[in-house]
């Protein structure tokens, strides 16, 4: 039965097939027609329905931390992005001293260009862009008066509260308005406080790095928001360089890779009980994902982390098969190998034709059916066994020799002699133990 369902299922090259699918991975994972029969075992009472059903359970057991460690393996740790925004964040904040040391020998800022420039917008912009012009104008004031304020620090704060507007802004016509005055400002921060270029350069560094991590975060989307392989390579590239007057590489791809792993091991977290959706998910349709994987993590872990995946995903299906009476039609149809048949003549009636008395042949057909019962029993629990094995070469080694008894035709003959010869001492005992007629 196990080499026939090995054969239609092309599941010959058993150990290298296995070795594939982890040191977990059954015969029964490797085609339909052995699953259908695991599938019979469990739904009969006996060793081999233990046998299958405790083999299926203890693997889904262990799943989540399979994946885990899998991921683990090749990705390393996961990082929550809340926690290293907050590490950005304090870095960022951490160079206060260095804007003041900036300030020191600062001179007075001339605004008035500014102030013309967003005079200028105010009179032919409409809604929010005017409204924002026009309150980025006031804060060029010495407080309470219509006087520019000729202290950099006035500017600087001007610089930020612009930044803090534009977060969240959706309004174009805003967006441009105030990009444009907030380049405007930094030229005339850096004529009039010498090396706040280098300090705004590190603070943008660390700005970049925090919209990376978002990035990141989005990289396995499949929404209009997630970036295609492409669109992801280049960003990993570009955001590689320094930026302004900043030296050496940027940590930018590390943000990117960080968020990734963060979105990844966020969606185990929500997904683990459900190994199908979690495939998905993360390999998601077509190659896009595989693609983004190697372009954060290289080609070797993305496929490493596709086939922890892809494997898991396999093993869920047989657990379905197995377990969960899915597809009770085809399940039935394999029951029927290994359930001992009901019914009909008894086996000395119909195979052997025994000249006896009727009560001799009941006696005989009853102790041989027993003896069937227990032969299929035994036979069951021998086929659980190998459907669970996770040793390659035994398994191998008895596919073979299947195989070679099938295409001898010695598997019928033999076990017709078998059975014959043993109904045969049976009915020669029990003619003996029966009183004369």
């Amino acid at each position: 039965m196990f080499g026939r369902a090995a054969t239609a299922d092309s599941a010959l090259d058993m150990p290298p097939r296995l070795q594939a699918l982890g040191d977990r991975a059954m015969p029964m994972d490797l085609g339909p027609n052995l699953q259908r029969q695991a599938g019979a075992l469990a739904a009969t009472p006996g060793e081999g329905q233990s046998i299958v059903r405790s083999a299926i359970a203890a693997r889904d057991a262990a799943a989540n931390a399979r994946i885990a460690q899998g991921l683990g393996r090749e990705l390393g740790p996961a990082r929550v992005p809340s926690q290293i925004a907050e590490e950005i964040a304090a870095n960022q904040r951490a160079l206060g001293p260095a804007y003041e040391e900036a300030f020191q020998a600062a001179r007075a800022v001339n605004a008035e260009p500014i102030a013309n420039n967003l005079d200028a917008m105010a009179v032919r912009l409409r809604g929010d862009a005017q409204r924002a012009v026009q309150q980025v104008r006031r804060m060029l004031n010495v407080t309470g008066t219509d006087v520019l304020d000729p202290n950099p620090q006035t500017l600087f704060q001007t610089r930020n509260a612009i930044d803090g507007m534009m977060d969240g802004m959706t309004d174009g016509n805003a967006i441009r308005a105030l990009t444009a005055t907030r380049q405007q400002i930094n030229r005339e921060l850096e004529r009039a406080v010498p090396g706040i270029r280098q300090v705004d350069a590190r603070f943008a560094e660390l700005a970049r790095q925090n919209d990376a991590l978002l990035r990141g975060q989005q990289a396995l989307d499949s929404g209009r928001t997630a970036p295609r392989p492409a669109e992801l390579q280049a960003e990993i590239n570009n955001g590689a360089l320094p930026q302004g007057d900043m030296l050496g590489p940027s940590a930018v791809p590390l943000r990117l890779r960080q968020g990734a792993r963060a979105e990844i091991d966020r969606i185990v977290g929500t997904n683990a009980n459900d190994r199908v959706a979690l495939q998905r998910l993360v390999k998601g349709e077509g190659d896009w994902n595989r693609d983004r994987l190697a372009s954060l993590f290289g080609q070797g872990r993305a496929d490493r982390i596709i086939a922890i995946l892809d494997r898991e995903r396999t093993f869920a299906d047989t657990s379905g098969i197995v377990t969960r009476n899915s597809e009770t039609a085809a399940r039935a149809a394999a029951m029927q190998d290994i359930a001992p048949q009901k019914g009909g003549p008894g086996i000395v009636r119909s195979a052997l034709n025994l000249r006896f008395g009727d009560t001799a042949a009941d006696t005989v057909d009853k102790v041989i059916g027993g003896a069937k019962s227990a032969a299929q029993r035994a036979s069951n629990t021998e086929l659980a066994r190998l459907l669970t094995s996770n040793d390659p070469a035994a398994i191998a080694r008895k596919v073979q020799l299947v195989q070679a008894a099938q295409r001898r035709g010695d598997i019928s003959a033999q076990k017709a002699r078998e059975l014959i010869q043993s109904m045969s001492v049976e009915a020669a005992k029990q003619r003996q133990a029966l009183p004369a007629r």
